[in-house]
């Protein structure tokens, strides 16, 4: 009897220890598994000023900030607006009015609701708080007179006089903001580094400056979780470390840039990496003057000095062929019927900018270089970015040409935040700048913030975007014309005047437009929308890995039989070959590890097959314990 018991005992023992070793397997088989995500890695230059929508100006960082927020609608490449935070919008040219209608249970990040409520705080941040002065870099108070909610999922937009570009300006650049947050800050300095909160795909993870940015799946985003669980944007100081990244397959895309041109042929001949050029966008290249030192406040020295310089072959050499010179009226054709085909540029004329200079009264010293009519020498700085290989070949070429015809110029290349701060003050001579040029973008965002008069402070005031402080009453009163002009045909002729007057006055000086072409690679992830670029929200949204593809082989594999026929009196051995199918999956590596890398787990057991295992161990302790009592 005793006996029997001990059996038992040592019988449960046994099955309990197994137990416990099958839900140890199972755990930490399970364990291992949650370790591992699908991590997506974006290489991008160090450009990162904030992540303040309201404040923020480098595009490298601007990319970020677009993955975390959303607008109200999105513009797609060819330039058309579709639903986003608002599923659906209407426009009363009668009253006034546009009004939007947002899509239901929208969540910040953070689990709180997006309302109507949060569309009224962000805009009447820039409308009607204490920042308006320094948030509102439109003048968008002069064309709105408010915004207010009808319910927590229609908001209403009322204009106080027409306004062409509204819907650009309320439905598709400004970002919502959660107002339980941004009430709390102040918005005109508040760089949002730590943990900013949205409502995009993508929610923060972590900044680590000079090194990278990890942005991790949003699962309450409104069209549904993306398909990647991380993307880790990598920030290289240089374009040439960014794309040997990309070639060596450390990233697997760039944004915020464009391919080198002496890169290309490099790239094409790897066939896991695509070359993309995207269609109606540029990348505009620029100096600018300024216009409130002498003697750049001059027209025509500024002509002079658009003479000296040969737009064609900063596109030739620099670009290699990747660019098209750029017109002298700032609106570039790949804007379509916003481009005024009769302005065109001027093109290198040492004869025409030596005249010009000499009826200026800026004649040769000793040395070569000009004086101005009180002895002071020509001799300035352009500044550039260092980095960029072709900002610093450029501005090598520029201080060559201005050198011919008297001018010492020299090249200063610095930090892009350095080069930012110094033409925002109005703290240089001339200054390359650069700014991405789209078709999805309305005119008017790039007139009137680079040349009305009221986004050019005195120097020593940070300005906006009017860098060059270029000042003219009859360029002020076209602008705000086109801007309340909504006959679409009225409004392009006096966009095109626009055109007109700044290629006479030169206030900037136009290089090229490069095309924009950027680069990924097709070895590790698929569904990428190369129309709205590979590293787009919505190419984002729907990039997921790439399966293992299944590839058959074909092995064959010789059996010698030996048959042995009689025929006369010769004997024949027959060779037989038999073909073996077999498939077998091509390697793809797309699971990243969180923390550590993780050894291959042993093939767990399943939830099904453990919860069969429990049930008959069951059975088997119930007939054995019954088995015991009854020879008791």
């Amino acid at each position: 009897m005793r006996r029997s018991g001990d059996q038992l005992f040592k019988i449960l023992s046994l099955i309990i220890i197994s137990l416990i070793i099958l839900g140890i397997g199972s755990a930490m088989s399970f364990v291992s598994g949650q370790q591992q995500i699908i991590e997506l890695k974006i290489g991008m230059p160090d450009q990162i000023d904030n992540f303040n929508p309201l404040i923020g100006t480098f595009a490298a960082a601007g990319f970020v900030r677009g993955l975390l927020y959303d607008t109200l609608l999105y513009v797609y490449t060819n330039g058309t607006y579709g639903p986003w935070l608002a599923e659906s919008y209407s426009i009363d040219t009668q009253n006034l009015t546009i009004t939007f209608k947002l899509r239901p249970n929208l969540k910040w990040h953070d689990g709180y609701p997006l309302t109507s409520k949060d569309v009224v705080f962000t805009f009447n941040l820039i409308l009607k708080s204490n920042y308006s002065d320094k948030l509102d870099k439109w003048n968008l108070r002069k064309y709105i007179s408010d915004v207010y909610a009808l319910d927590d999922r229609t908001v209403v937009f009322k204009l106080s006089q027409p306004f062409a570009p509204a819907l650009f300006y309320v439905s598709a650049l400004i970002p919502i903001l959660p107002e339980h947050i941004w009430s709390q800050v102040d918005p005109t300095t508040f760089k949002n580094m730590d943990n900013p909160i949205g409502s995009g795909p993508f929610k923060f993870l972590r900044y680590t400056p000079g090194v990278s940015i990890e942005l991790v799946a949003n699962p309450d985003f409104f069209l549904g979780k993306p398909k990647i669980d991380k993307i880790t944007i990598i920030l290289y100081k240089s374009t040439d470390t960014l794309m040997l990244a990309l070639q060596r397959g450390d990233i697997d895309a760039i944004t915020a840039t464009t391919v080198a041109p002496e890169l290309v042929p490099v790239l094409i001949r790897d066939p896991n990496i695509r070359i993309v050029i995207l269609n109606g966008s540029g990348v505009l290249r620029w100096i600018g003057f300024n216009n409130d030192k002498y003697p750049f406040n001059i027209r025509e020295f500024r002509e002079a000095i658009a003479y000296a310089v040969d737009k064609k072959a900063l596109v030739n050499t620099v670009m290699l062929g990747y660019a098209w010179p750029a017109t002298d009226g700032w609106i570039q054709p790949l804007f379509g019927i916003w481009y005024d085909p009769n302005v065109t540029y001027r093109p290198q004329n040492f004869t025409k900018a030596n005249e010009i200079l000499d009826s200026l009264g800026f004649k040769p010293g000793p040395d070569g270089i000009r004086v101005t009519p009180n002895g002071t020498r020509l001799s300035f700085t352009i500044l550039t970015i260092s980095g960029v290989t072709e900002f610093e070949r450029s501005a090598e070429l520029l201080a060559g040409w201005l050198k011919k015809i008297g001018i010492d110029a020299k090249v200063s290349a610095q930090a892009l935040g350095t080069v930012d701060q110094l033409e925002g003050v109005g703290d240089f001579d001339i200054g390359f700048m650069g700014i991405g040029m789209s078709i999805t973008t309305d005119v008017d965002w790039y007139l009137y913030e680079r040349f009305h008069s009221s986004q050019a402070p005195p120097i020593g005031q940070y300005a906006a975007r009017n860098w060059a402080r270029y000042r003219n009453p009859e360029m002020d009163k076209l602008l705000e014309l086109e801007r309340t002009t909504m006959d679409p045909n009225a409004r392009r002729e006096i966009v095109y005047k626009i055109q007109e007057l700044i290629a006479k006055d030169l206030p900037v000086l136009t290089l090229y437009v490069k095309y924009s072409m950027t680069a990924y690679r097709t070895d590790r992830f698929v569904n990428w929308n190369e129309a709205e670029g590979p590293t787009s929200k919505i190419s984002l949204l729907q990039v997921s890995p790439k399966k293992p593809e299944i590839i058959t082989q074909t092995q064959v594999v010789t059996q010698i039989t030996t048959q042995t026929q009689i025929i006369g009196q010769t004997a024949t051995q027959v060779v037989v070959q038999t073909q073996v199918v077999t498939q077998t999956p091509s390697a793809q590596t797309v699971v990243q590890t969180v923390t550590a890398p993780v050894s291959t787990p042993a093939p767990s057991i399943s939830s099904d097959v453990l919860i069969a295992v429990i049930v008959v161990l069951v059975i088997i302790i119930i007939g054995l314990a019954v088995y015991l009592m009854r020879r008791k």
